[in-house]
């Protein structure tokens, strides 16, 4: 009997591993993760590895995707996929650096096929001109589940303080 325990029990740790791993509010969280990851782009990094992230970018992006910064003028309203993946390549030709770091998440509510994901993150825009984006944001971001996974859908972002 003792033998069947210890099995029994890792088993069941697993199983329990694997619910929360698989959970759509563990999954939209490793998403937004990746969508920060993706939109930094280090110092000095290459045009290639830059323009590959651009692929990448449009695995997470939905067809349309609305945004809303009020501290960037230009990078508001609703945007189409290839807008957006152009909009991204040209920061990628273009900015010295970007930076995304998520601080803390506030709160992950999913509904169904819909999530919206309340976040801090620390943020850096450099082109060789100005600073876009400089210092800390709060965020909300808008997922929604399709056939392939969850797709950004909307995006508001404020800086602290505000």
């Amino acid at each position: 009997m003792k033998r069947l325990a210890l099995p029994a029990i890792v088993l069941v740790l697993l199983g329990a591993l694997a619910f929360w791993w698989f959970s759509p509010v563990q999954v939209v969280k490793r998403r937004t993760k990746t969508l920060l990851e993706t939109l930094t782009l280090e110092a000095g990094s290459g045009k290639a590895g830059r323009q590959l992230a651009t692929y990448s970018l449009n695995a997470l992006l939905a067809s349309e995707v609305e945004l809303e910064a009020p501290s960037i003028q230009e990078a508001n309203g609703t945007f189409e996929r290839s807008e957006m993946e152009s909009a991204f390549s040209w920061l990628c030709g273009r900015a010295k650096q970007t930076r995304f770091e998520l601080e803390e998440f506030h709160s992950v509510r999913v509904e169904s096929d819909r999530a919206d994901v309340a976040l801090s993150l620390s943020a850096l825009v450099e082109l060789p001109s100005h600073r876009p984006a400089d210092g800390r944001f709060e965020v909300t971001l808008r997922w929604q589940e399709e056939k392939d996974g969850w797709r950004l859908t909307g995006a508001r972002w404020i800086e602290a303080g505000q």
